[in-house]
């Protein structure tokens, strides 16, 4: 199969299509290089400016979990030098002499359980001796000797905002401790105080030195919650006597020691030797899904260590495995992490209990100043991708006002010339030339003028020429015809059957002829506007009825029906001319018995359905119409394949019914179906 050319475009898409090649198309590109450059270097300002602001944050983070460090170390140090003198009072106590006074020794007594505790509080103090090992009379002699050691312990723990409590613990399970609370009341009986991490990571095994240890995390079993401790030994002439321990709790640390002035998201955490979050502020609660321990239900007595769970190790967590190494080899350093966003981890190790301060910061963070930047720009971007947007939405409608106005002016002399091309084709006359602005234009308008005015001439003569010959044609087909029926009717001699019919196909010549020679006058008329019409209101009905009788004669020669139906009782006159109306009707059904089958039918109705027209139908159930041959049923003198058949006819009825139905107002239409049969319908005005 071959393709034709692409189809022609009308001349406003045609100008525009060149104005978007030519004009459009190149600025847009242009404007868009632009565009893409400036976001190019945007991104490499940005890149280039989030790498050194990410370098210095990072080094500024190292310079902060050092500085805090410090600063916490010294703290704890504080707190270490006064455990370290109150581990010696403690030791000069418990092994000199003394005693105290009846009021002191008043506030003691024994529990059915064995256990030697304090019964109220008297500013001192309290006092647990557990009954593990039985309390006699040298145990009490040493909790005499020992009372001279509250003075030091209310002093201790009023002169430091993080120590939440002071006690000294002995071998035997004797717990002396400051502020008072109820003993009983919080530890179990029998306590084996030794058994507890406050006590044994102090001894001899665990701390050869005999200097102060600092405690991982765990549940105060005097009811004070989570908490570390400093404690050190105090040493006898034999053995150890008592280890001290001096409390904070997690909350304290949280909030006094990690409330630290750090930019954006950042927040610190404490960090054990074996990688125990010992304090994790709520700021990274969420990072880490935990909530920190603090509080502590004493629904039961603590009766052995209770440590933080392993969720709590950061060297067991899988978001930490990349810095595990390097935080317990390196005291301090950098690392990047994923805690459900890109993080950044710096830390440095507390002199002392060897912890680590652990600062975290967000990426997104560190880099809000250039982010904010990044975003500027980008809005920056956006403004001018939307007044480039803007400006060409503005151009365009500029340009495509432009191309209309043009194309009016290109279009309109161009379909002046059309339509007089057209009034040409149609046998019309043209007004003289008009005066155009392009000079292209105006010689094709000359040269139509003149080949209209030449056209013209030819039609008149033609008319001419053809009235002519009417009149010379008509006189001897009128003598042919009149001399043919006279033989029919002879009263002479009878003629037989032969010359019969061939007189009587003289006869049917001689009509034919002269109908093809009325109807090309008739043409002829209404080409030149010679014909002659009416236009009043009439009753459709009689021109109907009078078609039809006219029609019924030929009809029954071929056993064919016409029926007549109406599609209302009464039925709304119409405007127009009742010859040409009668004509056209005649026509339509005279052309519905030559065409139809032997004993076949035609219906002539009449509709009402529609407001403004009378539908008058003639509907056949002849050889119907192939839908190629269609477009060519109104063209005069084709008569669509029948040349040669023994149908009658000339080609030139419906082309006349056609043009006489327009010059009256009607429109003739008509649905056709090959082997079927045709309906014509002519649609009258009404009145």
């Amino acid at each position: 199969m071959t393709t034709g050319p692409d189809k022609p475009l009308p001349l406003r898409s045609w100008l525009w299509k060149s104005y978007i090649r030519a004009a459009l198309v190149p600025l847009l590109l242009i404007e868009l290089t632009f565009v893409g450059l400036y976001w190019g270097t945007s991104l490499v300002v940005y890149n280039r400016g989030a790498e050194a602001v990410t370098k210095l944050s990072t080094g500024a983070l190292s310079d902060t979990a050092q500085r805090e460090a410090d600063v916490i170390a010294r703290r704890l140090e504080k707190i270490s030098a006064e455990a370290t003198i109150f581990a010696d009072e403690t030791a000069r106590a418990l092994t000199g002499t003394g005693d105290t006074s009846p009021e002191e020794k008043a506030r003691y007594a024994t529990s059915p359980e064995g256990a030697f505790y304090t019964v109220r509080d008297n500013g001192g103090a309290a006092v647990f001796y557990s009954g593990v090992v039985p309390v006699g009379e040298a145990e009490k002699q040493k909790v005499w000797r020992t009372a001279s050691l509250d003075p030091l312990m209310r002093s201790i723990t009023r002169t430091d905002h993080l120590i939440q409590q002071v006690y000294f613990n002995t071998f035997d399970s004797y717990n002396r401790i400051y502020p008072y609370f109820d003993v009983l009341e919080i530890y179990p009986p029998k306590m084996d105080i030794p058994s507890y991490n406050f006590y044994y990571e102090a001894d001899a095994t665990h701390n050869p030195a005999r200097k102060v240890v600092w405690t991982d995390s765990y549940v105060d079993p005097a009811g004070s919650g989570w908490m570390v401790s400093a404690i050190a030994p105090s040493y006898g002439p034999d053995r150890l006597e008592a280890v001290i321990g001096i409390d904070i709790t997690i909350s304290t640390i949280v909030e006094q020691v990690l409330d630290l002035d750090l930019q954006g998201d950042s927040y610190a955490l404490l960090v054990s030797r074996d990688g125990t979050i010992l304090a994790l502020p709520p700021k990274g609660e969420a990072d880490f899904g935990l909530s920190e321990l603090l509080d502590h239900s004493y629904e039961e007595a603590i009766k052995e260590d209770t440590f933080k769970p392993g969720e709590f190790n950061i060297f067991r967590r899988a978001e930490f495995a990349n810095i595990a190494d390097a935080l317990q080899d390196t005291p301090d350093g950098t690392e990047e992490l994923d805690l459900g966003r890109p993080m950044i981890a710096a830390w440095s190790t507390i002199d002392g209990p060897g912890w680590k301060l652990v600062v975290l910061s967000s990426e997104k963070s560190i880099l809000s100043e250039a982010t904010s930047l990044r975003e500027q720009l980008s809005l920056v971007s956006k403004l001018m991708l939307g007044g480039l947007v803007l400006f060409y939405l503005l151009f365009f409608a500029f340009l495509w006002k432009r191309s209309n106005a043009m194309s009016e002016r290109v279009a309109q002399p161009l379909a002046e010339i059309e339509a007089n091309m057209v009034r040409i084709s149609e046998g019309g006359r043209i007004p003289p030339t008009h005066a155009y602005e392009v000079a292209e234009l105006q010689t094709v308008g000359d040269h139509l003028v003149n080949m209209g005015a030449k056209l013209d001439a030819a039609n008149r003569a033609k008319a001419n020429f053809l009235s002519a010959m009417s009149h010379e044609l008509r006189t001897p087909l009128n003598a042919i015809i009149g001399f043919s029926d006279l033989l029919e009717m002879s009263q002479g001699e009878t003629l037989d059957a032969e010359r019969m019919k061939q007189v009587k196909a003289i006869s049917r010549a001689g009509w034919h002829l002269l109908q093809l020679v009325e109807g090309v006058i008739d043409l002829s008329r209404i080409e030149q506007d010679e014909v002659k019409l009416s236009s009043t209101p009439l009753e459709v009905m009689p021109i109907l009825d009078a078609a039809r009788q006219t029609a019924l004669a030929a009809a029954a020669e071929r056993n064919i029906t016409i029926t007549l139906n109406r599609s209302a009782a009464v039925v709304p006159p119409v405007k127009g001319d009742p010859d040409v109306l009668r004509r056209i009707v005649g026509h339509l059904l005279s052309n519905a018995v030559k065409y139809n089958r032997d004993g076949g039918s035609i219906t002539l109705s009449v509709g009402t359905a529609d407001p403004s027209v009378i539908a008058v139908s003639v509907t056949d159930t002849g050889t119907g119409i192939a839908a190629a041959l269609q477009s060519r049923v109104f063209t005069p003198f084709d008569r669509l394949g029948h040349e040669n058949s023994t149908i009658n006819g000339t080609g030139i009825g419906l082309a006349i019914c056609k043009r006489l139905a327009e010059l009256t107002g009607c429109t003739l239409t008509f649905t056709s179906e090959s082997d079927v049969g045709s309906t014509f319908t002519l649609r009258i005005p009404r009145a």
